[in-house]
């Protein structure tokens, strides 16, 4: 089987999966227990936190809160810190779905929410962002990495913007598919950070938040008060542990570019790249004429899997993302996404590119 779904999910690498066994038989123990095993559970927890600070390049002052997803933690950075005097709350109209219908409910609540445009390589449009934030803006979220496209927003550059015109509004950015990936340090203007363990060779069921300040944070599922009391639930240890061991196997892979540049270059002309300059795990692309989901069928038959786009979006994979980029409907219906991780290869690369070119020409001959 050749996997190109990574921002979908990952496979779990070795040091997650053993990491995860040792805490699911030997150490199973509640890491809210008083006695020894369990003090030793939460300690370790406490050893995540900081390789992922670590990770951000930030100093690590009990500003990491474990959650069930990047979904919840995406969740629990909006509504977490959601303020009834919020005057205004921007979001661009490429966040993911855990962000983007958040922000539907708050404009649907009352709330004034305003969506940045997207650049024809789905990118935050920079001037738009600068037109619409105004000195009553209260809450930000820009994704850091498109996870459909792989458009990469300058995040520093937003913050610079942001902190001209509204410097006391928060920042939030989701880092799913950044995370891990590219190497980039926290800028310390950033407020919240969400990432996610099994995007990375980690476990399911396991995400995490970056707090600068969690006295501006509010819990938004109540119980026996873990995490600070901002995220109630009794902790997934072994889960959690499966995450610190794909994080200390991070590896920021320059072969995954040349699998992408080595697909670009060699593919069928009449192929379309949707998104220059974007991160080398995500590939869209189009081919006016022909059906996306037939394409992903037609390689699931060769026991090749790729995707339309975000798993989390269902049947309508792709077309908020594509549309908002500009792209006519037939280039939105026919896109495909490829995803890569460390344990692809340039082989698996050609064969993939090669299948894509024979299909399409299939395709077309049959029009």
């Amino acid at each position: 089987m050749i996997y190109f779904d990574n921002a979908s999910t990952t496979k779990p690498c070795e040091k997650s999966v053993r990491y995860s066994n040792i805490y699911l038989t030997d150490k199973f123990f509640n890491a809210s227990s008083i006695y020894k095993q369990g003090i030793e559970n939460k300690n370790q927890l406490t050893v995540c936190k900081k390789l992922i600070a670590k990770t951000l390049g930030v100093e690590f002052k009990d500003n990491v809160i474990f959650t069930g997803s990047a979904t919840e933690a995406n969740n629990l950075a909006i509504n977490g810190t959601l303020r009834k005097n919020f005057k205004k709350l921007i979001f661009s109209e490429g966040e993911h779905p855990s962000v983007y219908n958040t922000a539907l409910d708050l404009k649907n609540k009352g709330y004034n929410v305003e969506f940045i445009k997207l650049n024809s390589n789905g990118s935050v449009d920079i001037e738009d962002f600068n037109q619409k934030l105004t000195p009553d803006t209260s809450f930000i979220s820009i994704m850091h990495i498109n996870n459909e496209t792989g458009a990469i927003n300058d995040l520093d550059k937003l913050l610079d913007i942001k902190n001209k015109i509204c410097p006391n509004a928060i920042f939030h950015s989701d880092g799913v598919q950044a995370f891990g990936k590219i190497k980039y340090t926290l800028n310390p203007n950033i407020d919240l950070y969400s990432i996610s363990a099994h995007k990375i060779h980690g476990p399911k069921g396991v995400g995490a938040l970056y707090v600068k300040n969690k006295s501006k944070l509010s819990p938004i599922i109540f119980g026996g008060g873990q995490e600070y009391n901002l995220r109630s639930g009794t902790e997934n240890v072994a889960g959690i542990m499966g995450f610190m061991g794909a994080i200390e196997e991070i590896d920021y892979n320059t072969q995954i570019a040349d699998i992408k540049k080595y697909i670009i270059a060699n593919l069928d002309k009449n192929f379309k790249v949707n998104g220059e300059n974007t991160s080398p795990y995500i590939l869209s692309l189009s081919y006016k004429g022909l059906n996306g989901e037939t394409l992903v069928h037609m390689l699931e038959a060769e026991d090749i899997l790729i995707s339309r786009g975000s798993a989390c979006s269902g049947s309508k994979v792709g077309n908020r993302i594509l549309t908002a980029m500009g792209l006519e409907k037939e280039y939105v219906t026919s896109s495909i996404r490829l995803s890569f991780s460390r344990y692809n290869t340039l082989e698996e690369a050609k064969i993939v590119t090669q299948k894509l070119n024979d299909f399409a020409k299939q395709l077309v001959s049959l029009q």
